[in-house]
């Protein structure tokens, strides 16, 4: 026999009790408004600018995070005179399958460079005192540590890239990565082939054959930068990632397991802003668009209310990250825009059926006919939800990384959602309701 949770018949009153459900909804409002006003949403690199590096270290005891994090303060405190206490957060990373061999650790700062913009005109100015006026250099723009040199005429590439060095070396810098246009393109077009070889198959000998085309790859450059000249050429700093080691490496406990910074990603201020009103904009249009959905499908007076309970989802869901200081970025975004697909779903279910019940049970009054709709879908509703939970709760606590703040949003909105739809979306029709009917009346 199939399971059921909710027995045929079973009638439950979720319409008598709707103005406790709505007061609740409207404290957990409350309570998120008030975390946003106090303390705001603790915005990712990817939204208020800043660096995300991933940092390796060999796998044993495990290291204090803390630990971590004050090295690399006092390090970026030390290196901005007088400055405030950077902002620095460290995180476990779970990549899995090697933790065992390797600790990860991913590592924000909301520092996206260490050039000054007085160091960036002195860089500018002197490369055309080596180079001559004519040389046209773009120098990094907003929080940006790359340089686009364009020279007035052609110079063979290993030289350039050679002086290029030996120049931004001489002005301090550590650590400075010289590519040229043409080398870059090549080496896009071979990594583009490998990529399209890879998507294939993987085996022990096609591993092999690869290691041995890169190697080959490698040399044809090497030549390649001897005997062609070039015009364009960019100068990547990486002296945020250079400081970093060495601040860790100085560090007897930490340096001796620290292995490498296996990636690195910097977004600037303006950019991540850009990013958050998109991201905003991207939830009123899909809100928009699911009201016009829902208009065509059903009848005018249900779109509100579905609309209304995706509002209140995205509300308490982004309160909750407040409340929580839980990283909001990018991934919470796409896990928001999730929801409401999510949420929409199962109110989509209800108005249905209580579309059909309006004309199987006509005479009867209209908060009965919500009430006998819910009950009717409660039982799939709990077990669409209960086992989208149960997968979602399991990359909760199994997953790392950016994928459990994703996962923990996704729990959060399900939850939220699948309330709103029975204790938002339905007493707010039955509101519509009586507002058509007074109508009629007068």
């Amino acid at each position: 026999m199939p399971i059921t949770f909710i027995k045929p018949g079973t009638t439950i009153e979720f319409m008598n009790r709707r103005t406790i459900f709505m007061g609740l909804s409207a404290l957990l409002i409350l309570a998120g408004l008030i975390g946003l006003v106090t303390r705001g949403l603790n915005l990712g690199v990817d939204f208020k600018g800043g660096t995300k590096l991933v940092i390796a270290f060999k796998g044993g005891e495990h290291i204090d995070r803390e630990e971590i994090r004050k090295v690399v303060v006092a390090r970026f405190k030390e290196l901005q005179a007088g400055g405030g206490d950077p902002q620095v957060e460290v995180q476990d990373f779970y990549s899995g399958g090697d933790e065992e061999q390797v600790q990860r650790y991913v590592l924000y700062t909301e520092l996206v460079t260490l050039l000054s913009e007085q160091q960036k005109e002195t860089i500018a100015a002197a490369v055309k005192g080596r180079f001559g006026e004519e040389t046209m250099v773009n120098p990094p723009a907003e929080g940006g540590d790359q340089f686009f040199i364009t020279f007035a005429t052609e110079a063979p590439i290993a030289q350039r890239l050679g002086e290029l060095d030996t120049l931004f070396k001489e002005q301090g810098l550590e650590r400075v990565v010289v590519d040229s246009d043409k080398v870059r393109d090549l080496s896009l077009e071979f990594f583009k082939e490998a990529n399209l070889e890879q998507g294939e198959g993987e085996s022990a000998e096609k591993m092999l054959a690869q290691i041995e085309a890169e190697e080959q790859f490698n040399v044809r450059v090497e030549e390649f930068k001897k005997v062609n000249t070039d015009l364009s050429f960019t100068v990547r700093i990486e002296e945020l990632n250079a400081k970093m080691e060495e601040a860790i490496r100085q560090v007897p406990a930490l340096g001796e397991r620290f292995l490498a910074v296996e990636s690195s990603t910097s977004v600037s201020p303006s950019v991540g802003s850009d990013l958050l009103n998109n991201g905003l904009l991207a939830m009123v249009y899909a809100c928009l668009g699911i009201l016009l959905y829902i208009a065509l499908r059903f009848d005018f007076k249900y779109g509100p209310g579905a609309v209304i309970a995706l509002i209140h989802d995205a509300f308490i869901t982004i309160g909750i990250f407040a409340l929580t200081q839980v990283p909001f970025s990018l991934p919470i975004v796409a896990a928001i825009l999730t929801i409401i697909g999510y949420s929409v779903n199962d109110t989509i279910i209800v108005f249905d059926r209580i579309r059909e019940n309006v004309e199987k049970l006509k005479g009867m009054a209209f908060d009965r006919i919500i009430n006998t709709a819910i009950n009717e879908t409660l039982s799939r509703t709990i077990l669409t939800s209960g086992t989208t939970l149960l997968v979602v709760f399991s990359v909760l606590l199994l997953g790392g990384g950016l994928i459990r703040d994703f996962a923990f949003a996704l729990a959060v909105g399900i939850i939220v959602g699948t309330y709103s739809s029975i204790f938002i979306a339905s007493p707010f029709l039955l509101w519509l309701h009586g507002l058509g009917a007074e109508k009629s009346k007068a």
